[in-house]
């Protein structure tokens, strides 16, 4: 117990990655019975796993889903009409999101990250208040996916500034928190050079509280190509998930420690 005689809170974060996504339902087939979080939070296809696991979901049954995607929600490649309409269908991009949204509700507190595109702030939104389009604008990675607006702002992914949201458990009391990256050192050479560009003028990002502690969750190496984190297969699928599992496996001991009551 802490000073307060309260459980210091438990989340679980997922980061962002596109298909590189399938890596988190592994690590919650290896999580689902030593792990419970009180809160989880997601960013970008971190907010779509999320939303599955604190909607309850079992973890072979996302697994599933995941190795099972039909062609015709998968997004397909067009010429946009405007910079911010993104190269992939929007109406394909937005069946996907719909339909995992409309398939779950949240049992337990969830929080999805999403970027304001022209302040570059991070911003999180609540359950029960998370719709649809919340989970679209935190995949939205600018340039390849169409950008919304939400109440009144120019919105985009939840992973531009911080690809594992660890901001938005932190401020919702979260002292213990498992962490999974998908995309470990940061990703491809571009996209940490974008970063640190991004960082350079944006405000800093809140930080963990003194005595908050992460059990990082993420492969040695990076888990692929670009390509493989854009176009889905169900051979990538299968081959990340067994990744995720391996890697969640051997942080098992660290999981159990973090979230012991002493």
């Amino acid at each position: 117990m802490n000073g307060a005689g309260r459980k210091p809170r438990t989340a679980l974060v997922l980061g962002g990655g596109g298909m590189f996504g399938a890596y988190e339902a592994g690590v919650w087939q290896a999580l689902e019975e030593v792990f419970q979080p009180d809160l989880i939070a997601g960013a970008s296809i971190g907010s779509l796993n999320g939303w599955a696991i604190a909607g309850g979901c079992p973890a072979g049954e996302w697994a599933k889903y995941w190795l099972d995607l039909p062609p015709g929600v998968l997004p397909s490649l067009r010429l946009p009409r405007r910079p911010l309409d993104g190269i992939f269908d929007r109406a394909a991009f937005e069946r996907v999101i719909q339909g995992v949204h409309s398939r779950f509700s949240p049992r337990i507190p969830f929080t999805v990250a999403i970027t304001d595109l022209l302040r570059l702030r991070p911003f999180a939104v609540d359950a029960p208040d998370v719709e649809w389009v919340h989970l679209a604008a935190s995949c939205a990675l600018f340039g390849l996916f169409p950008q919304y607006r939400i109440a009144g702002r120019l919105v985009t992914d939840g992973g531009l500034l911080a690809s594992v949201p660890l901001w938005a458990a932190a401020a919702r009391g979260a002292t213990r928190i498992v962490a999974v990256n998908i995309l470990p050192g940061g990703g491809p050479w571009w996209l940490r050079g974008a970063k640190r560009l991004l960082h350079a003028v944006a405000p800093p990002l809140p930080a963990l509280s003194a005595g908050a502690e992460v059990v990082w969750i993420e492969h040695a190496t990076a888990l692929g190509p670009a390509r493989d984190a854009v176009v889905w297969s169900r051979q990538s699928a299968a081959r990340l998930m067994e990744l995720g599992r391996a890697d969640a496996l051997a942080a098992v001991p660290a999981v159990r420690r973090l979230v012991q009551t002493f």
